[in-house]
């Protein structure tokens, strides 16, 4: 079955062994990554995280191309922490530009708009590009290692209540149906002469919110399908499922992988604390 970015744009963790962990492993490795992330504070320890989930994206066989997609938004986003960090706020350091915007005189004294660029701030604007980088990483890494199959299957061994595993279930596989049908509007759309590559970016804008209409439409139909659906069944939140024929318990390399992810949070607790 494949996973939840498979189904999205076709990145899946090949590897077999780490596919065959729990999912209680395959969400705590990611989730220690991003517990991490407000106690990488200085650039090198922002990079030696976005060095640990590189690592257990190949060692997922996830190939590290897939955040090429990604470039284009970390760039822009890199580009507006700098700016953010030298225009509007001053880090003390050891100035290495400044430059004066605008100088008002009053009567109280003057006011200043400086541009600083310290050795603090672009420390800062490091730590926060590699915290992207290894948030990007570890969101790949949990999205392309988990279906929602392992997530139904996982909550059942942890005795989670079956409306919760159904819910979850649904909320995935409504993310898949969603994509699937704004790429059916978007081709019927090209099919009726809508260029969306040579059409402005204010005028692709305005062709993507009138997509919105057939999808709400789209969505609230499924909705309804799916709530009779459930209904019939006699399925409702407080319901209990009936089959016990699947076994999903936790191994000792799941319990090495849980351990490990824990022992990575606390690991930067103690460096960065």
């Amino acid at each position: 079955m494949p996973t939840i970015l498979g189904e999205l744009a076709g990145i899946e963790a090949k590897s077999k062994r780490y596919m065959g962990l729990h999912v209680l492993a395959k969400i705590v490795i990611p989730l220690s990554i991003s517990l991490s992330l407000p106690f990488a504070k200085e650039p090198p320890q922002a990079l030696a995280l976005v060095a640990v989930s590189a690592a257990a994206c190949v060692a997922a066989g996830i190939p590290l191309s897939a955040v090429k997609k990604y470039v284009a938004v970390i760039v822009s986003m890199s580009a507006f922490i700098v700016l953010a960090f030298s225009l509007f706020t001053y880090i003390p350091g050891r100035v290495l530009y400044e430059a004066t915007l605008w100088k008002v005189q009053a009567e109280k004294g003057v006011f200043e708009w400086k541009i600083a660029v310290t050795d603090a701030s672009l420390s800062y604007s490091a730590a926060f590009i590699f915290r992207i980088f290894a948030m990007i990483l570890s969101a790949t890494l949990l999205l392309a290692s988990v279906t929602d199959r392992d997530l139904v299957w996982g909550f059942f061994s942890l005795r989670m209540p079956f409306g919760v595993c159904v819910a979850a279930s649904l909320f995935f596989r409504g993310i898949h149906l969603f994509v699937s049908d704004f790429y059916t509007i978007r081709e019927a759309m090209s099919a009726r002469g809508v260029d969306f590559e040579r059409t402005p970016l204010a005028k692709r804008f305005m062709l993507y919110a009138n997509a919105l209409t057939p999808l709400l439409s789209l969505m609230i139909t499924r909705s309804y399908e799916v709530s009779m659906a459930l209904e019939s069944r006699g399925i409702a939140p407080g319901s209990r499922s009936a089959s016990g024929y699947h076994l999903y318990r936790m191994r000792r390399s799941d319990y090495a992988a849980v351990a490990a992810g824990i022992a990575l949070t606390l690991a930067f607790v103690a460096w960065g604390g």
